[in-house]
């Protein structure tokens, strides 16, 4: 009896040159227009999840865009990175109904993959000029940016610019903002605050502002203003110099993102888990365990 013959007529997706760039939320996946012609593709049957969504040609390429909610995107959130998903498909034969068919169809599959928790050290010397890190993913070549910038008021309005001189016990406030996420799924959650008073976050001497997502209790000087419910959060402290150290130090923060979904991505702080509030006692809620990806950024005073 001859053994049954397997007809494969799905194209390996090498053999169109396919190349992704996720940069933030500007994402896109090229692929060779002639190699695409030589296999039976031209571009005008070409589409994304959604059909709308046709390529662009451009030298010699054509290059599909895709956002975070279009394009038919499918987006996937595990314990270690949040995933966007799409694929470059071909219109299929619409209307046949022959037993047999010779035409060729495509179905190639792409994403980005941003890790959902980072650790980022970046020192800036106080001349106040924003800290901003890149994040790089191996392989999936997602990035979004970090930064950690020092106001002067509550209101955050007015950044710091230039040399700044700061008198010891003078309040200062910190945003640490994400760029390249969905802010309408992704907060970013202080998990912790610190500072050193040299460029390396894990020196032994040092000094916690914010632990677990709440003021450290033994500095009366910390509040932690806005944090997890939007991509930005706040913090404020007065300035202080290590005793016998050094006149300046590096502050650090680790952080994380977390897909809101309607929950609570941090905590409420209490300032005692054991005291009542009038009779009643304090009950602490638990929060969203959705951490998507989580960072450390530094600067130094």
């Amino acid at each position: 009896m001859a053994a049954p013959v397997r007809i494969q007529s799905k194209i390996h997706p090498d053999n169109f040159d396919a190349t992704e760039s996720c940069d933030g939320t500007n994402r896109s996946v090229s692929v060779s227009r002639c190699q695409l012609f030589e296999a039976g593709f031209p571009a005008v049957v070409l589409h994304l999840n959604d059909p709308s969504c046709k390529g662009v040609a451009q030298d010699g390429r054509l290059v599909f865009h895709f956002d975070d909610n279009t394009c038919g995107s499918i987006l996937e959130v595990n314990s270690t990175n949040f995933i966007y998903k799409n694929s470059i498909q071909s219109f299929s034969s619409v209307g046949s109904r022959s037993v047999v068919s010779r035409d060729s169809w495509l179905n190639l599959n792409f994403s980005c993959v941003y890790p959902l928790i980072q650790s980022i050290s970046a020192p800036m010397t106080f001349q106040a000029i924003n800290s901003v890190i890149s994040k790089n993913l191996p392989g999936a070549e997602g990035t979004y940016q970090i930064r950690m910038v020092p106001y002067s008021d509550a209101s955050f309005t007015s950044s710091f610019s230039g040399t700044v001189t700061l008198q010891v016990n003078q309040q200062v406030f910190i945003a640490v903002e994400v760029d390249g996420v969905d802010s309408q799924v992704f907060s970013t959650v202080l998990d912790n605050c610190w500072a050193t008073p040299y460029n390396n976050p894990n020196h032994y001497i040092r000094w916690d502002l914010i632990s677990k997502e709440c003021p450290n209790a033994k500095d009366g000087t910390v509040q932690v203003l806005q944090n997890g419910v939007s991509i930005s959060s706040h913090f404020s402290f007065r300035m202080f110099t290590f005793t016998g150290v050094s006149d300046s130090f590096y502050l650090h923060c680790r952080v994380h993102l977390c897909q809101v979904n309607g929950g609570h991505c941090a905590l409420p702080c209490d300032d005692d888990d054991g005291d009542e509030d009038d009779g009643h006692p304090i009950v602490r809620r638990r929060r969203s365990l959705d951490f998507h990806d989580s960072t450390s950024i530094s600067m130094s005073f």
